[in-house]
């Protein structure tokens, strides 16, 4: 995590595991958990991310990366793992 966000989890639980398989590649995505963090977000892969930003689970923006969204689908809907 501090190495992609900048940011130190203290404490995380491990809310779901993913899998995508997709023409060209296969996700395994493990959605983590935390409201004990310290740090601020830093674009860390510029090459890959242009920014952090912090938004309210039910006003998100569009489109969100398949993945990512799986994963916030688990924890609305408190799945553990979905397979396709």
């Amino acid at each position: 995590m501090l190495e992609e966000t900048g940011i130190t989890l203290n404490k995380m639980d491990v809310i779901c595991i993913n899998q995508d398989i997709i023409e060209t590649a296969h996700f395994i995505t493990i959605g983590l958990f935390s409201d004990a963090f310290s740090g601020e977000p830093k674009v860390m892969e510029p090459d890959e991310i242009t920014e952090w930003c912090w938004f309210d689970l039910n006003n998100l923006p569009s489109p969100i990366y398949f993945p990512s969204a799986k994963v916030l689908e688990n924890y609305k809907q408190k799945k553990f793992y979905i397979s396709k």
